[in-house]
């Protein structure tokens, strides 16, 4: 299940936004539970979204629930998608090995390693599900949504009563650092573009929460073409993720390979090095653009 519409009051407060927020991520966690038990990758994956969009929301509004029950939580959070991680990026590995052009012996017997791989991972997420750590998780988070030690807490007086001033002043800081790390996308290296397609996914996911706040036609149309501009750079530093954890991946199977069936390793294709300085320059173009889009909030 992907996640839910979240329709927020124009004139919500934003500690009860953050509980409407973090309910609705939540569901699309727990909606997931039924497909990453019966080992789909599509379910591993959505619930891994969740996970995400959940630690997004934290990191969010860090301000308002910065307490020590939060940061265990996190933990537990963190736990869980470690968890899933490894089942998601090697079956994408193990999609890019079927689509691979020739039929090499070579790469038939590593597709033969990574599905046995994949498919242990599988088990890891499933067997994961069945603790008690992961329903004590639930639990705990549930319960500190509606009543949790944040909302005692002095940061809550401190923060724009309202969630649109709160949203207005969230988006506009996290827009501007991404901006200046985007214009220069093509200079950053891998650990770079890493932390960049990290800061702009928590910038899309605040966006998705906040989103119905802006009603007005040319708030609206604005933040539409400004989302459009993020999920392009998103992709093009996801593909490049993809294909940096992929060989990575790749890598990591050599010793496994070799000793059960003496094979070398395979290199990066020149298509695979093509695609990469492809996908490089499309980034750096996306992040120009997004650097110099037009703000949609006030």
């Amino acid at each position: 299940m992907k996640s839910e519409p979240i329709e927020l009051p124009q004139d919500i407060d934003s500690s009860t936004a953050f509980q409407l927020i973090a309910a609705s991520i939540f569901r699309q966690v727990g909606a997931n539970e039924a497909a990453v038990r019966s080992a789909n990758p599509q379910g591993v994956h959505q619930m891994r979204i969740g996970l995400r969009r959940m630690r997004a929301a934290i990191s969010v509004f860090a301000q308002l629930v910065d307490d020590p029950q939060t940061t265990r939580l996190k933990q537990e959070l963190r736990w869980l998608t470690g968890r899933l991680g490894p089942a998601r990026d090697l079956h994408l590995l193990a999609l890019r090995l079927r689509r691979a052009r020739g039929a090499a012996p070579e790469r038939q017997k590593r597709l033969q390693v990574v599905e046995t791989m994949r498919n242990e991972a599988l088990a890891t997420a499933i067997a994961a599900l069945a603790t008690d750590r992961y329903r004590k998780l639930q639990t705990d988070v549930l319960a500190w949504i509606e009543a949790g030690d944040w909302l005692g807490g002095a940061a809550r007086r401190q923060l724009p009563r309202r969630a649109r001033d709160f949203a207005d002043a969230v988006l506009a800081k996290r827009a501007r650092k991404i901006a200046r790390r985007a214009r220069e996308l093509e200079a950053l290296d891998v650990e770079g573009r890493h932390q960049l397609r990290i800061a702009a996914k928590k910038l899309y996911y605040a966006m998705g929460f906040f989103e119905s706040l802006y009603d007005g036609r040319k708030s609206r149309e604005r933040m539409a073409d400004y989302q459009r501009k993020v999920k392009e750079l998103l992709d093009h530093l996801g593909a490049l993720n993809d294909l940096a954890v992929q060989q990575q991946l790749t890598g990591s199977l050599t010793p496994v390979v070799r000793q059960s069936d003496g094979l070398a390793v395979i290199a990066p294709s020149r298509h695979e090095r093509t695609k990469t300085e492809r996908l490089l320059k499309s980034a750096g173009r996306a992040g120009r653009e997004l650097a110099d889009a037009k703000s949609f909030w006030d």
